[in-house]
């Protein structure tokens, strides 16, 4: 019986792509449980698209992960929960705004080595769930102090940003409260109706940016 190759960085990242259930989609694109169970959506052009995106992304991110192979062999466990939960989501996305961010999570998280068990837990959690929308709205308005959604313009000493009820970027600061990123300001009189950021987005960006 012929030997197995020897595991990729990304497959020491992930688990075996042999052995990985989280990581069947990648089989299943390519003719194997999806196209058993669902043969229409399985041949579909879709299919084909995403099956070439998820094998585009997924070998940049290979090649990045064996240029930082030193840091990998010092990964903690919250490096490497961040890692490879970013790497899961990237399978599970149609979007490549979103693929592109998640590539970023993988590159910046090698350098973010001051990040406990818990933070480890709910950056996970965020960047499996955000939107390039999302990511893209926090990245560009994370200077405002806070957010509010009213029709009315804000009337603050602080740097309010101003969403407008029924808009693209309303919908999104729904979604951002949703993730805890935006959360209820103080309840005091002045900041009534406002949102904040929570203590962890600051992290979240310097994942999500691009690191050049």
């Amino acid at each position: 019986m012929p030997s197995l190759p020897p595991a990729t960085h990304l497959e020491r990242i992930t688990g075996s792509f042999a052995t990985e259930g989280a990581l069947t989609i990648v089989g299943a694109l390519a003719g194997g449980p999806l196209a058993a169970l669902l043969p229409v959506l399985g041949k579909s052009l879709a299919a084909a698209r995403q099956k070439a995106r998820v094998e585009d992304a997924l070998g940049e991110i290979d090649r990045l992960l064996r240029r930082h192979g030193e840091a990998l062999n010092s990964f903690s466990d919250s490096q490497y929960k961040l890692v490879n939960e970013a790497i899961l989501a990237l399978l599970h996305t149609t979007s490549q705004e979103k693929m592109a961010y998640l590539k970023r999570v993988v590159e910046n998280a090698i350098s973010m080595t001051a990040m406990d068990g818990q933070e480890a837990i709910v950056l996970s959690r965020v960047v499996r769930d955000i939107s390039a929308d999302e990511a893209k709205f926090l990245c560009e308005n994370f200077g405002y102090e806070r957010v509010q959604v009213a029709s009315a313009d804000p009337q603050h000493e602080m740097r309010v940003l101003n969403v407008k009820p029924g808009t693209a970027n309303a919908l999104v600061a729904t979604g951002l409260v949703s993730l805890g990123i935006l959360e209820a300001a103080e309840p005091t009189w002045n900041e009534s109706g406002l949102l904040r950021y929570s203590t962890i987005t600051a992290k979240l960006i310097a994942l999500l940016k691009d690191a050049s």
